[in-house]
């Protein structure tokens, strides 16, 4: 009776994830520079505050207790227990450092060793401690993890002592164990344990090298061949962890905030930015343009809290998530100012067109329109400039975006842009009094209009009602710089038939002089007599031949005598008489 009283009072301890928990300690605490000596002590002085919070000590005379026999529903006993197999890893890894390093000379390393192995011993037997007590009163995920946990310490253990099949089998059974956890983690935590699995992969592979097997199988393959020997308790395991993991998922799914963002679905587990980013939604909403000053401000906050979640995550694969996080905000920010750009575009074109700017565009460069400050043709064509950057950005961008509508609703609004601008342009030109160029433009404003409204229809959007009303404006500007530009022809063929008229007889005179005309064979006439011009009387110049150029030709054939001193007699002097010769 008294037992299953016992039995009745043992409550369930939760849930704790084990490696999560090691590894965040190890790296904040001296493993991340390889300082087990540090992270040793951390593990001690855990121990005793977890102790003096249960008030579970020892007393002043030793006796020894088990404390998951004294204190029974305290959850705090498993983080004991946790924290006593590292202390002792810890302490075998610093022996292990001792040995390799070979700093101290004078150490004795086989009694080292027998002491590391020990050590190593006494790890494995807290975290099989450690497993029974969570496979019997804990989630099965943690039970699953703190079997994992024991599996590699045993690994270690029997690494240690080249016991390489044995280490082979407990390596292979904890990399199925996290392979199956993976499938249930969010995207945070699975690249935390994909770490694990490629260290696992090393070892066992080093194993398997050792056990004189296929040194190039991969850890899939071998866990693959090691399937057969499993229990059928494991994977029953693995299939209630999974069922207990769904429904874990299913009553916490309306509590979870995800984005998607290029074909990817992105927790976001920090509440102030899901709370930005709720007022951001909320404040699109309204549309106005006092309310973008508000949305920037909130993006900005947003990105700053993304940052900084980025530089105190560890694992690569949780920076990738907070760097797409902020490719988000991004992306909304710069969409969010093309809005914006958007709407000053079509407030300016419907002042334009009210203040009637097609029949006023040449009388806007007057003193009286600045005064009025009506809208010029400029400060739209400087948004259009503005719209047409932002949109480039977005592409440049995205480039690596999947999604084809997107850049296909880019495209259109790009044509709608350039429509807008060539027409403005046109209307620049018409002020300027350059009809021809106006007129131009103002044609290829109606053909990327077209363009422009079948790339809307195309995308399944409405075509934009602005273009519908720059198009009889257009057509009105076009007649305008017709009539302009025939009314500028005529006048200039005034000015030249003036010009022409203008011209006296010294214009009309001919280059040749009446000498020429004596000896020509035209007839002499008073018209051919003023045409010509009279004689020149001034002689002109002659060339006069020059003085004659001696030039010295016998030079290359005549041999001079030698200013040298002469040689000396002799024998051998004659011999050189010979040479020259």
């Amino acid at each position: 009776m008294e037992e299953e009283e016992q039995q009745e009072q043992l409550q369930n301890l939760g849930s704790l994830y084990v490696f999560q928990r090691i590894r965040e300690t190890q790296r904040n605490y001296g493993l991340q520079h390889g300082d087990y000596q540090r992270y040793r002590t951390y593990c001690y002085n855990k121990i005793n505050k977890l102790r003096h919070q249960m008030q579970f000590t020892h007393g002043k005379r030793f006796q020894k207790k088990v404390i998951q026999d004294v204190i029974k529903n305290d959850p705090r006993v498993l983080q004991v227990l946790l924290y006593q197999a590292e202390k002792n890893w810890a302490h075998a890894m610093t022996l292990k450092q001792l040995i390799n390093s070979g700093v101290n000379k004078k150490i004795n390393k086989r009694q080292v060793k027998v002491y590391l192995v020990k050590k190593f011993k006494r790890a494995v037997q807290y975290s099989k401690e450690l497993s029974t007590i969570c496979e019997q009163r804990t989630e099965k995920r943690t039970s699953l993890e703190s079997e994992a946990y024991n599996w590699y310490l045993q690994g270690l253990y029997h690494f240690e002592t080249e016991k390489w099949e044995k280490a082979l089998e407990s390596f292979a059974k904890c990399y199925t164990i996290y392979e199956q956890i993976i499938k249930v983690c969010d995207q945070f935590s699975s690249g935390i344990y994909q770490e694990r699995l490629e260290q696992l992969n090393q070892q066992i592979r080093y194993c398997n090298a050792k056990a004189k097997r296929l040194a190039t199988l991969s850890a899939d393959e071998l866990t693959k061949m090691l399937k057969d020997q499993s229990d059928p308790i494991m994977i029953a395991k693995f299939e209630e962890m999974l069922e207990e993991q769904r429904q874990v998922k299913l009553n916490q799914q309306q509590g979870v905030f995800e984005i998607e963002y290029q074909d990817t679905k992105l927790p976001i587990k920090n509440e102030k930015v899901v709370k930005l980013i709720l007022k951001i939604q909320e404040s699109k909403l309204i549309g106005d343009l006092d309310s973008y000053t508000t949305l920037f401000s909130l993006y900005d906050e947003a990105s700053k809290y993304v940052k900084l979640d980025k530089d105190q995550s560890t694992s690569e694969q949780e920076k990738d998530i907070h760097l797409k996080v902020l490719g988000y905000i991004n992306y909304q920010r710069q969409s969010a100012t093309l809005d914006r750009n958007e709407l000053h575009i079509k407030q300016y074109t419907e002042k334009f067109i009210k203040e009637d700017g097609v029949n006023n565009l040449q009388n806007l460069q007057t003193k009286k329109a600045i005064k009025l400050k009506l809208t010029t043709p400029q400060e739209i064509i400087k948004y259009c400039d503005n719209y047409s950057q932002i949109l480039r950005q977005i592409m440049d961008e995205e480039r690596f975006n999947k999604d084809i509508t997107l850049f296909k609703i880019l495209d259109a609004k790009e044509f709608f842009c350039k429509a807008l601008r060539c027409f403005f342009v046109g209307c620049l030109y018409f002020t300027n009094e350059k009809y021809r160029e106006a007129y131009s433009l103002l044609k290829y404003h109606d053909d990327l209009s077209r363009i422009a409204d079948r790339k809307y229809v195309e995308n399944k959007l409405e075509p934009h009602s602005l273009l519908k009303l720059l198009i009889p404006l257009s057509i009105q500007i076009q007649n305008k710089s017709k009539l302009n530009g025939l009314k500028l022809q005529q006048e200039q063929v005034k000015i030249i038939g003036k010009e022409i008229q203008d011209i006296g007889l010294e214009d009309k005179q001919n280059q040749k002089t009446l000498f020429e005309l004596l000896d020509s064979p035209e007839q002499i006439t008073l018209e051919n007599v003023l045409s010509y011009k009279p004689a020149d009387l001034v002689q002109l110049m002659q060339p006069i031949p020059p003085k004659p150029i001696q030039l010295d030709i016998a030079h290359s054939y005549l041999t001079y005598p030698t200013l040298e001193e002469p040689k000396k007699g002799g024998f051998w002097g004659k011999l050189n008489i010979f040479k020259k010769q």
